[in-house]
């Protein structure tokens, strides 16, 4: 991999929603850098962006046109956008945005939450965005949180059996040292207090940190 560099990768995903990623561009820093896989050029286009890196196999309707590439086969172990990952973090980022990665197919928008975990593992921090949520993968430790860009609700959803520790301060429905189960709807739809940062510690286990907002923004 190479060295870390500063700034943001931003990968944009062929899941088209029809919000032309308005959602996005309004999150978007200076230094971003947009890889788009396959089809994802051509969403990020008609959304007025300008991608610096392709990663694909055309099947989707993307294509190389006078950019940086990663070519792929049509026939591989892997997906567009995993391949657009190992790119980002080939390239030095430790940061990435995941965008029109949801909706339509389940088994890819289930793959692509699945993706936030191997960035986790890979020692870097994913966040994945659609018109209505932000989601990231949480392992034991402490997290601040803070309310910008607002989301009205903050929820956590347990991926062990069972999660041991967790506080949460900062939020209308504050834990201490509380055990999360899965299949449990404890921790979902906390809201941020107004002036205020979440605070969320958590001791065993994995979670979903989903923030969200219940029309699109």
């Amino acid at each position: 991999m190479g060295g870390q560099v500063t700034g943001r990768a931003i990968l944009i995903g062929a899941a088209d929603d029809g919000t032309r990623l308005d959602y996005l561009k309004r999150q978007l820093r200076p230094n971003d850098f947009l890889i788009c896989a396959d089809g994802g050029r051509n969403l990020a286009e008609r959304s007025g962006l300008r991608p610096d890196w392709y990663v694909g196999d055309n099947d989707s309707g993307g294509r190389p046109d006078r950019l940086p590439s990663t070519l792929l086969p049509p026939e591989k172990d892997v997906t567009d956008l995993e391949m657009a990952v190992h790119q980002a973090l080939a390239l030095g980022y430790r940061e990435m945005l995941l965008a029109a990665c949801t909706g339509g197919r389940a088994d890819h928008h289930l793959a692509n939450l699945g993706l936030l975990e191997e960035i986790s593992r890979l020692g870097a921090q994913g966040t994945l965005v659609d018109p209505y949520n932000e989601i990231r993968f949480l392992t034991p430790g402490h997290y601040r949180v803070e309310n910008v860009p607002f989301y009205r609700y903050l929820s956590l959803i347990p991926l062990d059996e069972e999660i041991a520790g967790v506080t949460l301060s900062g939020v209308k429905y504050e834990l201490q040292n509380a055990v999360l189960r899965r299949g449990s709807t404890l921790s979902v739809s906390n809201e941020i207090l107004d002036g205020h940062c979440a605070e969320i510690s958590i001791s065993t286990g994995r979670v979903y940190l989903i923030r969200s907002n219940p029309t699109s923004r």
